[in-house]
């Protein structure tokens, strides 16, 4: 039998060598190499970064960094700042260390296209409120007597800008200082800035609107190559400036005013020039220019109105016009002339601001509506609105709301403490308006009448608006007054006893024809400012921004009245 016979080929049992490409060797290279160099360029930063991805990861890198002063810089910023810095450390290891020279870190006043800017702050001029100066030119400060809070700036602004400075203690002290003389001047920190005192505009710029309006401190840092900027965020935050950074995003503007009542001689002046806005033409914009507009208006609008005479007014539906030209959001409604042709235009007018989507305080539907109180937020200020008819509470008019009839908020000196109390729980600021008792000041012929720029004796006015910020009011405001009257400080509070007309036909008399614009400023849940903007109407009825001399005419008339 024949066999088939396999030869099975035997195997090759030996392995091929492995290559390397000269990218792989490359590679390899460069990850052997890599350590070597960043040890030697980066020293102990990298030893720590390993330490914190192979050992324990509550490793904490905290690097010191030295820093340099440059000649700019005055020698009490130096000291100021190097003991911040020097403060800072952990675990006994300081985080900045102050050197003479050739450090991470240089500091100076003077800057570079490789600088940046690590402080400001802002020295912003103020007067007292009471104040008649407005303004002031930076080269003219040494024919002022200046007054600071801070020792530290009192080198800076005598080589700067060559004018002395005087260090008071406190800022009460200060606030008394320039009580005493229009010509005391305050530079204050934002920190320090509040109601008792006025912003000045510095060269022709109020802070309020724009930063340049203050005197500011600049200091920039440059760094070496091999440090991350990061290091100036952490420097920035600890350098000590202001205290607090200006964010104008939490500042809230209201403009209030004074008397509305679009009736009369100023109702036949809109009819001939055929322009619903006619009397907005001037103020128009500068009302609007905020961020709530409050005006007190006391007449209704009625269909087919022709009233052009008398002491019962009424406004045609049309001129409503002149609000929304003026920028209303608010519409006080404690007017004694609201119910003048009836309560259901008074309701109607009512229901027509809401369609406009304007709001109202002070008046109201009904006797519970007209007592709300009116909350408004603001770049989260919330303000509390609160108003009251004090006069027709005392004549026990119809102009006052009732059970089901439109009209004005009553008063009682039970109902305002109550009030405020509630308005205090729910707002970090209370206004609380007045249609007080008018002073007539009509004269025989166009004349000054200084009586009626003081508040009133009989009735005791000083003391019903006292009364308010006894009670817990942050600003009491008269809107009765067709003359304006004086304003002051009284405790934590400012009153202003009288705005004067805005809207209306009072052209006879120069008391009438002048008028006050207040231009509160919130900030972070405080009263921070108040403007007072002197307006002046003439013949034509079209109420404007006051000349220089008609304003501080005014101004002067109301510091009398005050005295």
């Amino acid at each position: 039998m024949r066999q088939n016979i396999y030869i099975k080929e035997p195997i090759n049992r030996r392995r091929s060598r492995k290559t390397y490409s000269p990218f792989k060797l490359s590679l390899l290279l460069l990850l052997f190499l890599l350590p070597i160099a960043l040890l030697i360029l980066e020293g102990s930063d990298f030893t720590s970064a390993l330490k914190y991805v192979f050992g324990k990861k509550n490793i904490v890198i905290y690097n010191t960094f030295s820093v340099n002063f440059d000649d700019s810089i005055p020698e009490s910023f130096v000291q100021k700042i190097s003991d911040n810095l020097e403060g800072m450390e952990l675990n006994g290891k300081k985080r900045f260390e102050i050197k003479d020279s050739k450090a991470d870190i240089n500091l100076t006043m003077e800057k570079d296209d490789n600088s940046k800017e690590i402080l400001m702050n802002e020295l912003i001029p103020v007067g007292h409120i009471y104040s008649l100066v407005k303004g002031i030119q930076l080269q003219r400060m040494s024919e002022y007597s200046v007054y600071i809070l801070d020792s530290n700036y009192k080198e800076f602004l005598q080589d700067q800008y060559n004018f002395e400075s005087t260090v008071l203690d406190s800022y009460e002290a200060l606030v008394n200082k320039l009580s005493e003389n229009d010509q005391n001047i305050g530079l204050i920190s934002f920190t320090d800035l509040d109601h008792q005192v006025k912003v000045l505009t510095l060269d022709e710029v109020s802070y309020l609107k724009d930063s340049n309006g203050s005197i500011q401190i600049k200091m920039y840092a440059s760094v070496k190559s091999k440090v991350d900027d990061f290091i100036l965020s952490v420097l920035e935050k600890n350098m000590n400036g202001t205290g607090e950074v200006f964010d104008r995003e939490l500042l809230a503007k209201v403009n209030m005013s004074g008397v509305v009542a679009i009736a009369r001689a100023l109702a036949g002046k809109i009819d001939r020039s055929g322009d619903n806005a006619y009397p907005a033409r001037s103020l128009g914009g500068f009302l609007s220019d905020a961020d709530l507009t409050h005006i007190s208006n006391e007449v209704s609008f009625v269909p087919g109105c022709t009233a052009y005479s008398g002491m019962s007014f009424c406004a045609k539906p049309q001129y409503i016009d002149v609000l929304t030209a003026s920028g209303v959001d608010i519409v006080e409604l404690t007017g004694n002339h609201n119910n003048d042709y009836g309560s259901q235009y008074n309701a109607s007018t009512i229901e027509k601001y809401k369609e406009l989507g304007m709001r109202y305080f002070g008046g109201g539907l009904n006797t519970e509506d007209a007592s709300k109180i009116l909350y408004e937020e603001v770049n989260g200020n919330r303000i509390a609105f609160v108003g009251y008819n004090y006069y027709d509470t005392v004549y026990r008019s119809l102009a006052l709301a009732g059970d089901s009839r439109a009209g004005a908020n009553s008063y009682s000196s039970e109902k305002l403490e109550s009030d405020i109390e509630t308005a205090r729980e729910n707002a970090d600021i209370v206004i609380i308006t007045f249609q007080f008792q008018e002073c007539y000041s009509y004269p025989d012929g166009d004349v000054i009448y200084p009586i009626c720029y003081k508040p009133l004796s009989v009735p005791d006015q000083r003391g019903v608006f006292k009364e308010a910020i006894d009670f817990g009011a942050d600003i009491v405001v008269g809107t009765q007054a067709h003359q304006p009257q004086t304003y002051e400080l009284y405790k934590d509070g400012v009153i202003f006893y009288g705005l004067g007309n805005l809207y209306f036909d009072q052209s006879m008399w120069i008391g009438t024809r002048q008028g006050i614009i207040l231009s509160h400023y919130f900030y972070n849940g405080k009263h921070l400012q108040t403007e007072i903007t002197p307006t002046y109407m003439e013949g034509d009825l079209i109420p404007r921004l006051a000349t220089e001399k008609e304003g501080d005419l005014l101004l002067e008339l109301l510091k009398e009245a005050r005295d």
